[in-house]
């Protein structure tokens, strides 16, 4: 009996067991493959993964993107920004029953953004900053015994600040300003001309312009310390801002400007050389040998100068009252009104100069202030959506809305109000953040905004994000009356598509996104459909189904936006386009040229390779890629292979076609030189006025032309020639008007003839050539004639 209650009890408790389980086996079976992002954003260059997840094992994954110029993927999910846009990348599931799922990821592309400002610290890293072309300002930082030697050159758009108390630095170039924070006693030297120094240092400095240098000038406006300026070439100008002792001495013979401000109150200046000293604060003045001719002047009721004049002449100082001499080894206190007081004999011993001598030392190293930001990021997204509201798009999560600053062009702050954070944190199952991910965020302001320029900034940690916008209120009206015009006659319409978008709904996405581009064209405006549609139609019968949609439109020129919602409906039943096989244009011992076609996309690979799979489309060029003649040259090729070009629609139809196998052997050109011209025969001209020797002719035609191949561009060049006997030879550039013609290069739609001379009233032809050559040997030639009239009065304005 025991033995049977004991098998029952085990019985009860094992149903149990597979009870309580049962729901848990139920639930795992309804799990659907996903993707591990829904949405990506990302830099052009940048890559990132994505993943299926519950797919199983054996599933089969096929990867797409309807935007390749914009974003790629490969056959194992890689994501890769190509240029800033929009980009749909859809993952084709088929797992091992047989079951089809299509999942998609919204993959937004941004510019990627500049890095403006940069921190070295040593000479191999300030060499490379000086060579990047984005960067704005380079701060020099380190608290090494190290030597820094500018190399020559422009860096007139960069901004040097220097904060390294235990460097040298040696300057050779020139720079938009130069700040010295902090720097080794006695260790700058200025080779370059033009630039502007400030000496912000709070400790001790020494600033050497040497011999054949120019410096526009150098201001001072460190709080304390000892600034040395040694003028061995030449400075413009010397501006103190700031409480400190300022030596200047050197082996200039020229008057050095010294402007002394109402902040330098209580500056000391002592000089060797000549200097021309302009005071609007109460300094001391100590004037040594070989600082004869100088001059010292009050501009303001504070001023008042004691100076103690060491030269071998007396020094004049000019107030608004008068002038007023103090004599030579005297030291006199003056101020703005003239008044003279302490008068002292310097050759007293007991007398110290009337407190003239100079000021203080400063003890102890120099130390340098915190260098925060040390990035600046530039900031492209920006956009307004109402009076008080905007977006923006930035790489890192704003923390605190108390640390954005939004400022017009007067330096008013607009108050932030609120902020919301627009990320999709409803898929935080499935959207895994990174580190390097946009954020975006709407922000609303206390007040409305008036039209005028404005700059965002937003700092975190030593990182400084910044970007500006422009609000216009009439660009407002516009991209409001846009947005009707979007919900009138866009909205609620059927579009007829191919079938395959009858099961896809990124097709549908790209035709309607299409037909609104042709229509915002037409109506002055522009507009795009966001790629965050479902990746199925809401509803869908009789042949006829609906796709909400989310379009963005701006009807002026400023940032101003706004998104507008609605649905769209589509049939199936639209013929796919056709697909044009390529058409070999030109090609070159290096490169093959193919005629472009409308909404078709091309890829060039070696003859013996087939396409076959999505991945092998992964470095196309589309359509609007190609040049001002149509063409897209494949360049960079290897001379006696053999390629094919294929194409095919992306828009529409995915059928693939080829051109026929071109081999590129030695035999062809290494350039190919194309010019286009609008006209070339008995073009009219016209007489439309007279310079020094002669009328002006100008004949209406539009040449251009491009070179595919190889070549060294400054070997390139295009000139004019005629062998005209009225008109001179062109091939002199420089040629005497006197009875030669010069031509002007050609304009966008004109060519001009200066020194039309020795021709009678009457009708005229004139011909003459372009060509084009390659280090002098001419690659191509175009002949030219015009016909034109010379009136009486147009012969009077040569005698004039």
């Amino acid at each position: 009996m025991k033995q049977m209650k004991k098998l029952l009890a085990f019985v009860l408790a094992f149903a149990m067991i597979i009870t309580i389980y049962q729901p848990s086996v139920a639930y795992a079976a309804t799990k659907k493959p996903r993707l591990n992002a829904k949405t990506m954003t990302l830099q052009v260059g940048q890559k990132k993964t994505l993943k299926v997840k519950n797919a199983g094992k054996k599933a089969k994954l096929k990867w797409s993107s309807n935007k390749k110029s914009i974003a790629t993927v490969s056959k194992k999910g890689v994501v890769k920004a190509v240029k800033a846009g929009n980009a749909v990348v859809t993952c084709k599931v088929t797992t091992k029953n047989g079951k089809t799922t299509k999942l998609t990821c919204k993959v937004a592309v941004k510019k990627t953004a500049k890095v403006t400002s940069l921190t070295v610290g040593s000479q191999k890293e300030l060499e490379k900053a000086l060579k990047n072309k984005n960067v704005r300002k380079i701060t020099v930082a380190t608290q090494g015994a190290v030597t820094f030697t500018v190399p020559q050159g422009d860096y007139s758009k960069v901004e040097l600040v220097i904060n390294a108390p235990n460097a040298d630095v040696v300057n050779n170039g020139k720079f938009k300003s130069i700040d010295i924070q902090a720097i080794k006693p006695n260790t700058y030297r200025e080779n370059a001309k033009g630039n502007v120094i400030t000496v912000s240092a709070t400790g001790d400095a020494r600033v050497i312009v040497e011999t054949g240098a120019t410096v526009a000038k150098i201001m001072v406006s460190g709080s304390k310390g000892n600034v040395k300026l040694v003028v061995d070439g030449t400075l413009s100008g010397i501006t103190i801002d700031a409480p400190v002792n300022v030596t200047v001495e050197g082996k200039t013979t020229v008057a050095v400007p010294v402007t002394v401000n109402e902040k330098a109150a209580g500056a000391n200046v002592t000089s060797s050389t000549p200097v021309e000293v302009k005071a609007a604060a109460p300094i001391a003045l100590n004037l040594t040998k070989g600082a004869e001719g100088s001059k010292v002047e009050t501009t303001s009721d504070k001023a008042e100068v004691t100076v103690k004049n060491e030269t071998t002449q007396a020094v004049t100082v000019t107030t608004p009252a008068g002038s007023k001499d103090v004599a030579k080894d005297t030291t006199s206190k003056v101020d703005n009104a003239g008044k003279v007081t302490d008068v002292a004999d310097n050759t007293d011993a007991n007398n110290n100069g009337g407190g003239a001598t100079g000021g203080g030392s400063s003890s102890g190293g120099s130390s340098g202030g915190n260098v925060t930001p040390t990035e600046t990021i530039t900031l492209n997204a920006l956009h307004v959506f109402a009076r008080n509201q905007m977006d923006v798009e930035l790489q890192t999560k704003i923390t605190d809305k108390d640390k954005i600053v939004v400022t017009d062009e007067k330096g008013n702050i607009q108050k932030v109000a609120e902020i919301k954070d627009m990320n999709d944190d409803s898929q935080d199952d499935s959207q895994e953040d990174e580190e390097d991910g946009w954020q975006r965020y709407m922000i609303t302001f206390a007040s409305n905004l008036e039209s005028g320029k404005y700059v965002f900034t937003y700092v975190s940690g030593n990182k400084k994000y910044q970007g500006d916008f422009d609000f216009a209120e009439e660009d407002l009206a516009k991209t409001e009356s846009a947005a009707g015009k979007i919900k009138t006659d866009i909205f609620d319409k059927t579009y007829d598509i191919v079938a395959a978008g009858e099961n896809d709904t990124s097709v549908a996405g790209r035709q309607i996104n299409k037909v609104l581009g042709e229509y915002a064209q037409a109506n002055d405006f522009w507009a795009v459909v966001l790629g965050n549609y479902s990746d199925t139609y809401d509803n869908k019968a009789g042949g006829k189904a609906g796709l909400k949609i989310t379009i963005r439109v701006q009807g002026g020129d400023s940032d101003v936006l706004q998104d507008v919602d609605g649905i769209v409906y589509f049939t199936f039943t639209k013929e796919p386009m056709a697909v044009t096989a390529p058409a070999i244009s030109y090609k070159t011992k290096t490169s093959i040229v193919v005629k472009a076609e409308e909404d078709q996309e091309y890829i060039c690979c070696e003859a013996d390779k087939e396409i076959t799979q999505e991945d092998d489309w992964e470095n196309t060029v589309q359509a609007d890629r190609a040049d001002e003649f149509g063409n897209i040259e494949f360049s960079k090729l290897d001379t006696g292979n053999t390629y094919v070009v294929y194409t095919r629609n992306v828009t529409e139809a995915m059928a693939v076609k080829k051109s026929e196998k071109v081999t590129l052997s030695n035999e062809l050109k290494d350039m190919e030189a194309v010019v286009k011209t609008s006209n070339k025969e008995n073009i009219p001209g016209k007489i439309t006025g007279w310079q020094k020797g002669g009328l002006v002719l100008r004949v209406p035609v539009t040449i251009k032309f491009k070179v595919y191949g190889t070549y060294e561009k400054d070997k390139l060049k295009d000139v004019f020639t005629s062998s005209d006997e009225h008109f001179g030879d062109f091939q002199d550039e420089s040629a005497d008007l006197d009875g030669k013609v010069r031509l002007n290069t050609f304009q966008n739609d004109y060519v001009e003839l200066i020194g039309v001379e020795n021709l009678g009233k009457g009708d005229h032809t004139f011909q003459f050539s372009l060509q084009v050559k390659y280090d002098d040997q001419i690659i191509n030639q175009v002949e030219f004639s015009t016909v034109f009239s010379i009136t009486e009065e147009d012969l009077e304005k040569t005698q004039n």
